[in-house]
């Protein structure tokens, strides 16, 4: 029993566990109920129309971690979407087409950093502000009318060239969320970052910069909005105004449903990548049944907020199971005599 409980309390210990569960129980149950939600090619649309998703969640559990929040990367994917596909639609190199969306990302995410570490104001409410922003310039931008239709082939490349029997644009996120995965797990900017969400007092007495750290965070995040907004334009050739709105509440439940915690300091790449990979799961088995977007997005809601409690009790289960139990006399063996015996 005692090997039993301290195996359940290991596999339950390791992170990313109990979201990887419910991916599991989720995807079978979907399979079940629906068989043309194991097809292949269903498999891989819908994965393919997620992939901004996974990209800005990758950004986004990285500035979580570092202990701020970005409620920015939705609209600035939107704006960056449009500012690429406008530069590619009036003649740019497609190199420069996506390096024009990347660099909307990136002075974003410049901004956020600047403004928060400089000015010493919160993050929620900075991103918040650059949020109304970005989602303003794409409207400028758009003038209220969709932009359509690139003539470069290279630039429509970027996101539908097949690799593998992959489309280049999952290739791509799979590559992004492995190297910021690796970079949180294997490199000291990593540790710092960790460091940095667990408080910022210890951090500064260990010799970390701060302020910079949580810079770096924004910046990687505004350039993975900027990033996913090329794919997104490349994949589409078309970018309309309001174009990714709500995508940054997607990304932070992702996260959260990942394991990444909002307060900072715990949390992985990956775990955030399966959060988002459930979610998304979820939104593709429910459209597939015929179930109304509202009802989705009550149904997704639900799930979360369980997704939160399920995590934070196997947590605290996983803990009870490493805690000894108190070996207790055999019957009739005399107790130790206490202060108050004597």
């Amino acid at each position: 029993m005692t090997t039993f409980r301290s195996g359940a309390a290991r596999i339950l210990g390791i992170e990313g566990v109990p979201i990887l569960l419910a991916f599991v129980v989720v995807t079978v149950g979907f399979a079940l109920a629906v068989p043309s939600f194991a097809d292949g090619d269903s498999i891989k649309y819908y994965l393919n129309e997620e992939v901004p998703t996974f990209i800005i969640t990758a950004g986004l559990a990285l500035v979580i971690i570092a202990g701020g929040i970005d409620l920015s990367v939705g609209a600035v994917l939107g704006l960056s979407a449009g500012t690429s596909l406008w530069a590619s639609m009036h003649g740019l190199n497609s190199v420069v087409a996506v390096l024009v969306g990347v660099g909307t990302g990136l002075a974003f995410g410049l901004v956020n950093g600047l403004v928060i570490v400089k000015f010493r104001l919160n993050d929620f409410i900075v991103t918040l502000g650059t949020l109304n922003v970005a989602a303003g310039l794409l409207v400028v931008l758009t003038d209220h009318v969709q932009l359509v239709g690139t003539p470069d082939s290279k630039y429509l490349a970027v996101a539908r060239t097949s690799v593998a029997g992959l489309t280049s644009a999952m290739v791509l996120a799979v590559v992004v969320i492995a190297v910021l995965h690796l970079a949180l797990v294997k490199t000291p900017f990593g540790r710092k970052i960790r460091a940095t969400g667990m408080g910022s007092a210890p951090a500064l007495v260990a010799g970390i910069d701060v302020g910079r750290i949580k810079l770096y965070a924004y910046l990687v995040s505004g350039a993975l909005a900027g990033f996913g907004g090329v794919l997104l334009a490349s994949r589409l050739n078309s970018v309309q105004p309001g174009m990714a709105s709500g995508y940054e509440l997607v990304a932070v439940a992702a996260a959260v449903l990942g394991g990444v915690s909002l307060a900072g300091g715990r949390g992985g790449i990956w775990q955030a990548g399966l959060g988002a990979l459930l979610l998304v799961t979820l939104k593709q088995g429910f459209r597939l049944m015929g179930v109304d977007p509202l009802i989705f997005s009550i149904i997704t809601g639900v799930c979360i907020l369980v997704g939160v409690i399920v995590d934070r009790g196997v947590r605290r289960f996983a803990l009870t199971l490493r805690t000894p139990e108190p070996v207790q006399p055999p019957a009739g063996e005399l107790q130790p005599a206490t202060s108050e015996g004597r």
